[in-house]
């Protein structure tokens, strides 16, 4: 029980950290970032079934321990929204633990976006596991070339 508590503690903390952002306003803006970390060990039990729900959904369809390794790892979505309704590039740059100052980039191309979107990235995989947990994070929307919105982890610099 007492582990349990420590590791919903660890959790917040990480969640407080990874949570104080900068979000953006104007015709395009992200309005949340939402982070969540999958790793190996027990399901953390708690009241807010949700919690459980979560790390189930990202399992779902594993069925061998190589097959769930494979899905362990950093899932981001980043919820937006746009009253220009232009084609867009949502933009994830992160730093993972283990590559020090380099930054990596994911990107998805949004040819006819809708007034609120969601674009989800994941880094998971040899990725995850070769190159560690993600540290940092900026997310970015980029239309005509400009960034017209962001959104970034407090550690991000």
């Amino acid at each position: 029980m007492k582990s349990g508590l420590t590791r919903i503690f660890f959790l917040g903390v990480c969640g407080l950290f990874a949570g104080c952002t900068t979000p953006s306003g104007g015709p395009v803006a992200i309005t949340k970032v939402n982070p969540y970390h999958l790793q190996s060990g027990p399901i953390v039990r708690t009241e807010d079934r949700m919690i459980e729900f979560e790390h189930r959904r990202h399992l779902y369809g594993a069925v061998e321990a190589s097959e769930r390794r494979d899905l362990y790892g950093n899932y981001y979505t980043v919820f937006w929204k746009t009253e220009t309704r232009a084609p867009v590039t949502v933009k994830l740059e992160y730093r993972q633990g283990s590559t020090g100052l380099s930054i990596h980039t994911q990107e998805v191309v949004v040819d006819a976006p809708k007034r609120t979107n969601e674009t989800k990235f994941q880094i998971i995989g040899d990725d995850y596991h070769t190159n560690g947990k993600v540290t940092q994070w900026r997310a970015t929307i980029i239309e005509n070339g400009t960034v017209v919105a962001e959104y970034k982890s407090y550690l991000w610099q």
